[in-house]
């Protein structure tokens, strides 16, 4: 009678650890899992959606938790998570959630995404960097959602993302590394809506993009590297907000459409053959000529020193 009273004790024992350890969910430390992100997202609940869990429009700047594609590899650290691969996930639009297990998703791994058969990528208020080429190569992606949050975007991370079209970057944006866009032949326009230094290639060889808008107010100092936007023989405009310090070496070499470009008065440098080879002709700058002619201009510059200059633009 002990002997079974014994057994029936270890089976109680062994059920009760298997439901702690199922209420747990996730992993923890440096682990890694294919993770249930919070919340569901609506319609793919059949008991209807979680209540614990707001549903604001992905990509949103209310700070609401996103529900996001469910499916996706997470590793969760201390106190955020790192996307970092597709997963089982196998769908086309793609929602990365704001929360796992409480705890904020704040960034994207490298590698993670890449040549992925995505065709729209929404990244929540959480995210703060995109890592390497994490979605280098997605030539199926067409619209891409970034959310006021994000300040960072690694070294190739969209590069060679043919189906772009349009790109609006949120003002809490600081940086885009090296050659991040580049060769994404589809993109006609880019827009930040406040002021991010761009790294070399940043947006070169983008063969349809027409114009480019810098609209931040905060006056953030910023800088262009070398070839930013090089060989883009679509662009005719590009309109850059107070804060701009520096022109990098080529930065708009060989753009050959370029006709119009305005400056800010904060501009102090423009280096070697950053207009060679444009079509520009008319430059509209924010300052006075006294200003215009303490800012450093390299060699090879000959289509801006030919421009038409018009001052005190506004």
């Amino acid at each position: 009678m002990k002997k079974i009273r014994a057994i029936i004790l270890a089976v109680m024992l062994t059920v009760m650890t298997v439901f702690v350890l199922c209420s747990c969910g996730g992993t923890s430390g440096g682990g890694k899992a294919t993770a249930k992100p919070q919340g569901t997202p609506a319609g793919n609940d059949p008991g209807g959606e979680d209540p614990s869990v707001s549903s604001p429009e992905p990509g949103g700047t209310d700070h609401q938790p996103v529900a996001g594609s469910e499916g996706l590899e997470i590793r969760e650290r201390d106190d955020s998570c790192l996307l970092t691969g597709v997963g089982s996930f196998t769908g086309a639009e793609l929602v990365v959630p704001s929360h796992v297990n409480g705890k904020p998703v704040t960034s994207v791994d490298e590698d993670a995404f890449g040549d992925a058969s995505i065709v729209s990528l929404t990244l929540p208020w959480t995210v703060v960097s995109l890592g390497e080429e994490c979605f280098g190569a997605c030539r199926l992606l067409e619209t891409v959602t970034f959310s006021e949050g994000l300040q960072m975007i690694g070294y190739g991370s969209f590069v060679d993302c043919v189906s772009i079209k349009t790109l609006t970057f949120p003002a809490s944006l600081e940086s885009v590394n090296n050659s991040a866009f580049r060769e994404c032949s589809g993109l006609e326009e880019v827009t930040f809506l406040g002021n991010a230094s761009l790294g070399n290639m940043c947006f070169s060889d983008c063969t349809s993009l027409k114009k480019v808008t810098f609209s931040g107010t905060d006056k953030r100092s910023y800088s262009f590297k070398s070839e930013a936007f090089a060989n883009n023989t679509s662009l005719e405009t590009a309109v850059f907000s107070e804060g701009l310090k520096e022109i990098g070496s080529w930065c708009f070499s060989g753009c050959t459409a370029l006709k119009t470009i305005s400056l800010p008065k904060s501009l102090t440098k423009i280096d070697v053959s950053a207009f060679q080879n444009t079509g520009l002709e008319k430059v509209y700058f924010e300052g006075n000529a006294e200003e215009w002619s303490k800012i450093t201009v390299g060699s090879n510059n000959e289509a801006l020193l030919n421009a038409e200059i018009i001052f005190n633009n506004r």
